[in-house]
């Protein structure tokens, strides 16, 4: 008998010592609750107000068994009897935190149901962790959730208020005002307390990557079916959008056609064609100056033509060939010059359109102005050029072939919204071996916009 109560004696200290060793308990749900699917999908199917709290009908009592569970993690399992849970609630923001339950496992498992179920509302709970001789020993920190209404938001129209269409132009003056038509579209979040409310958000229909974009809420209806927002106009660049609305549980209105709106130009591609004069100006090669006797090549011709097809709101890129003939004509002493120089480029072309409000429209934009930059490379020629010294003395025709960069910068003001006068340089350079040349060209064009 006395080997029995010493045996006993260190059984009970070896258990006190134990249970001296720290024991973590660890919220695992983010929200501090696990929900059945079943209950979300049925609120979903509804589309109607659907709480968290339990219900009469016999579709919902088979789920009861999976509703509702607050888990944590627990780092030394072996060394706890029980867990005891503290639920409290806060009504409203002004009000203090009150106690509701208190749960107790039966066991060391880490996971305990709501009973009675909670409706919705702002919670938060502690788990406090007993030892294997039944003392309390650790209390978590506070944790808190909250349980929301689920209500289904429906998008069923999207509309601009300038054009009463899913359609905006970017070339037109636009307040970024739309109209929103729908179900369950209801206020934002006021209070961590709010058990229903909605956010708003627009994504780009094909890239989805892209962060969405936040507008600013003008108004709500009394009965949740329609919404004033207002967008910067500058997030917006072309493309399709989608409005998308998110209730506080997490239910999501669905990405279709009703909910879709459209950013674009009102004209989808520009073709510009331009001709006038140019007169180049040879900056770089000396003998190319020696042997023609110049530097400027007056006589001279021009022509472009631009394709615009990616429209953006910082600006138009494009595709373009421009070519320019200049007629060579040379008197020096000991020989004349005629013939003929040639070029034609390939370029890449960025365009910065400058609009104002019209003064017959004040609804409208007037294309007033674009700035260029633009840059490519081609082919150069000399054709047909020839020396003709005295007595009848003609060289051989000069006809020479090399490749040739070019960049430069245009201006074009619009007289209509067709025509236009351009004015602008580029810097040419040919790769010519045994005649090294670099010139500028300015020009003057008159153009047409189709």
């Amino acid at each position: 008998m006395a080997i029995s109560k010493k045996l006993l004696c260190t059984l009970l200290f070896a258990a006190l010592a134990l249970s001296l060793l720290p024991a973590k308990s660890k919220k695992k749900e983010k929200a501090g609750i696990k929900s059945a699917p079943s209950q979300v999908s049925d609120a979903k199917e509804r589309g109607d107000g659907s709480g968290t709290g339990s219900g009469g009908e016999s579709e919902e009592e088979s789920a009861d068994a999976a509703w509702q569970y607050l888990e944590w993690e627990e780092d030394y399992p072996e060394y706890v009897l029980k867990y005891e849970v503290v639920v409290e609630e806060k009504k409203d923001d002004k009000s203090d935190w009150t106690e509701i339950n208190r749960l107790f496992t039966e066991d060391n498992t880490t996971r305990v149901q709501m009973n009675p179920l909670l409706g919705p509302g702002l919670y938060r709970y502690k788990v406090i962790t007993y030892d294997l001789i039944g003392i309390p020993e650790i209390e978590s920190d506070w944790l808190e959730f909250n349980i929301y209404r689920a209500y289904i938001p429906q998008v069923r129209s999207v509309e601009a208020a300038v054009s009463h269409s899913s359609t905006i132009y970017l070339d037109e003056v636009n307040d970024g005002i739309f109209t929103v038509n729908g179900r369950n579209l209801f206020e934002l979040q006021e209070g961590l307390t709010d058990t229903s409310f909605t956010s708003y958000s627009v994504i780009n229909a094909k890239k989805n990557t892209l962060a969405p974009i936040t507008p600013n809420i003008l108004e709500f209806s009394d009965n949740n079916r329609k919404l004033k927002i207002q967008f910067d106009m500058n997030e917006l660049d072309t493309g399709s959008y989608y409005f998308s609305a998110t209730d506080a549980s997490g239910l999501k209105s669905e990405n279709s056609k009703d909910s879709l709106f459209t950013v674009k130009f009102r004209k989808a591609v520009d073709f510009d064609v331009a001709a006038g004069y140019a007169c180049p100006v040879i900056i770089i090669g000396d003998r190319m100056k020696e042997y023609l006797n110049t530097m400027v090549l007056p006589l001279t011709a021009t022509g472009k033509i631009s394709l615009m097809p990616f429209k953006r709101r910082f600006g138009y890129l494009g595709l373009g060939i421009n070519a320019t003939y200049s007629r060579l004509l040379t008197k020096a002493d000991g020989y004349d010059l005629d013939g003929n120089y040639i070029v034609g480029n390939a370029l890449f072309i960025y365009q910065l359109p400058i609009r104002i409000k019209s003064k017959a429209d004040e609804t409208k934009l007037r294309h007033i102005a674009t700035l260029e930059l633009h840059g490519g490379a081609g082919l150069s020629m000399f054709n047909n050029t020839i020396f003709h010294f005295p007595h009848n003395i003609n060289s051989e025709p000069l006809n020479s072939l090399s490749l040739d960069a070019t960049a430069g910068v245009s201006f074009q003001v619009y007289f209509t919204n067709r025509l236009y006068a351009e004015v602008g340089a580029d810097f040419v350079m040919p790769f010519m071996k045994d005649l090294p040349m670099g010139y500028v060209l300015p020009m003057a064009c008159v153009g047409w916009q189709f």
